[in-house]
């Protein structure tokens, strides 16, 4: 397959899928390419001995237990750097795991599937198209990126495809024969994309993870788009109706709203020790989205405030737009919170365009021992939502005759660091 041959608009696997693997490692882009994703991205920079090392950054003091600059670095020194999987992404894959060569990619990769290659840096151009042709991989395979005119030019004159990133100069983009022009999803109109298209010029745009921001910018017209999570984004990713959480890896659509959170191999959970915490889990879902069953296990492990402020939240939304817990409004959320506080008391709260209100509260309840697991219930029926929670099975009951959400799951938590576990849709 080559890039003409792909359905528009197609999904790129930014830097391997970055919200589920460690970003550009060898272990990344086999996962994207294990998930049938057609297309992995490639961040290329020049090494001291002329060697081309794969990361994101000028330094490895993110992505690894080293620190210091990427050009430093000779092409046998990268081999024995520790990506720091751990501290990414907060569990769930091992250390000692390294990054890439450019070369060890396109062995593994080069011809099988396609690649977007970005040369980081006015010296990587050249070394890449180079090491493409050494190893014989087809032009229609490969789709190379720059935010330099300079290194597209180069780029188009050896017969590569090439994006010319950051850029919506489509009459420019036109004269010098470059095929596709990179733009910020931001910078992504109905203008843009139709002034591009009647030059015969493609847009991929970058980056975009949740599904509500895909929708938008597919209709104005992208023919790609650049994801850290490239498989929730496509809507190819199962929806299940439970959690996966003893496996300790991440899932597609398990996304920050404020913080990624981490897992518990102790006891199969996951969660945050954050102050005011919210995460997607866009791969979980009902059978039934008009009237369900949604048991969770929640555990309080240290409360930052009182009683009545510490608490762990699940909102129930009708779409994957951001929650924050503790903002005003979080423009374009809606559906229903549940708290559950410290006190052992639950709140339910209607959220409507990101402002919530609270609808029913329970008194009374047995307040929350640290550390300690407490089942909730939340049971939805065309007509009602129904809360029960804790020991004492404090129970909060809401007639709401609107329509009920499509329920899209955040989990968060407020003042406190929370726990959650063995989460099942009936």
């Amino acid at each position: 397959m080559d890039f003409a041959d792909l359905s528009r608009p197609f999904v790129i696997a930014h830097r391997g899928g970055a919200l589920q693997a460690p970003e550009h490692t060898m272990e990344a882009y086999r996962v994207a390419v294990g998930q049938g994703l057609p297309v992995i991205e490639q961040d290329v920079s020049t090494l001291a001995d002329g060697g081309l090392g794969v990361m994101h950054d000028g330094t490895v003091d993110r992505m690894t237990t080293s620190s210091g600059n990427v050009a430093d670095h000779t092409s046998v020194s990268w081999k024995q750097l520790e990506i720091d999987a751990s501290a990414i992404l907060g569990g769930g894959w091992p250390d000692g795991l390294r990054p890439p060569l450019f070369d060890e990619v396109l062995t593994e990769f080069g011809n099988r599937v396609l690649l977007c290659a970005e040369a980081k840096g006015t010296d990587a151009m050249d070394p890449m198209t180079r090491a493409l042709d050494r190893r014989g991989i087809r032009p229609g395979a490969v789709l190379l990126q720059s935010y330099s005119l300079t290194d597209c030019r180069l780029a188009r004159s050896r017969g590569w495809q090439v994006i010319w990133l950051g850029s919506t100069d489509v009459a420019r983009a036109a004269a010098e024969g470059i095929g596709w022009i990179g733009p910020e999803a931001g910078q992504v109109t109905p203008a843009v994309c139709a002034r591009a298209h009647a030059a015969g010029i493609e847009v991929a745009c970058h980056t975009v993870d949740r599904r509500h921001h895909r929708d938008t910018v597919v209709t104005a017209g992208v023919d790609a788009i650049f994801s850290d999570d490239p498989v929730y984004l496509a809507g190819d990713a199962a929806r299940r109706p439970s959690d996966l959480f003893a496996r300790q890896v991440w899932l597609p659509g398990m996304q920050p709203d404020t913080d990624r959170g981490r897992f518990h191999p102790d006891d199969a959970s996951w969660g945050s020790a954050g102050s005011a915490t919210s995460t997607l889990m866009g791969f979980l879902a009902p059978p039934d989205a008009a009237a369900f069953t949604l048991d969770l296990e929640l555990r309080m492990d240290e409360c930052h405030a009182d009683g009545r402020t510490s608490c762990g939240s699940v909102l129930l939304s009708t779409d994957d737009h951001p929650h924050l817990p503790t903002s005003p409004s979080s423009p374009g959320v809606d559906g229903y919170r549940v708290l559950l506080r410290a006190d052992g008391d639950v709140e339910v709260h209607r959220v409507a365009d990101g402002v919530a209100t609270r609808l029913a509260s329970s008194t009374g309840g047995e307040a929350l021992r640290m550390g300690a697991y407490v089942a909730l219930r939340i049971t939805v029926t065309p007509a009602a939502l129904v809360v029960r929670a804790g020991t004492a099975g404090e129970t909060v009951t809401v007639a709401d005759a609107s329509p009920r959400p499509v329920p899209v799951v955040h989990l968060g938590s407020v003042s406190a660091g929370v726990r959650f576990r063995n989460l099942v849709f009936t």
